[in-house]
């Protein structure tokens, strides 16, 4: 019975929702890529493919009013901003929600991008993660060949 009573207190102590920020602030290893492509073609690009695999866009905008990067700023450089929902994945104890944040700084026909992920799973205690190479690299690859299709 002790047992019983325990493991409901930890399931409904995982159940509560998570509010998240749309904006990830800067973390030590981002995920980035060089793409050969135009400002536009790459944003679009982006777009659909984070639609297609269920990220749904929450807003565009220049990531300079979220952070300076002396890199980009005042060299020429066009900065976009693509922040995505909150996405919840669903364990039978659990559920973690997720979202992404994608950097695009382009000039010429060439675009810098840089995916920040974030993770909150609320258990007995909120963990968070930053990384999760699979999806991340997944949504690269597929931008990646989005951009370069005739």
């Amino acid at each position: 019975m002790r047992y019983l009573i325990f493991l409901l207190i930890i399931v409904l102590a995982g159940c509560a929702s998570v509010p998240m920020p749309g904006y990830i602030g800067r973390i030590d290893h981002p995920y980035e890529r060089k793409i050969q492509g135009s400002l536009d073609k790459v944003v679009s690009s982006t777009i659909f493919v984070l639609k297609n695999k269920g990220w749904p866009i929450i807003d565009e905008v220049d990531s300079s009013i979220y952070e300076r990067d002396d890199r980009y700023d005042n060299n020429g450089y066009q900065n976009l901003l693509i922040m995505t929902d909150v996405r919840k994945q669903y364990r039978v104890l659990y559920s973690t929600s997720m979202h992404l944040n994608v950097f695009i700084h382009s000039i010429g026909n060439t675009c810098d991008m840089e995916i920040r992920y974030e993770a909150q799973t609320p258990l007995v205690k909120r963990f968070i993660s930053v990384r999760n190479d699979r999806v991340v690299q997944d949504i690269l690859d597929a931008i990646e060949q989005e951009v370069n299709r005739p």
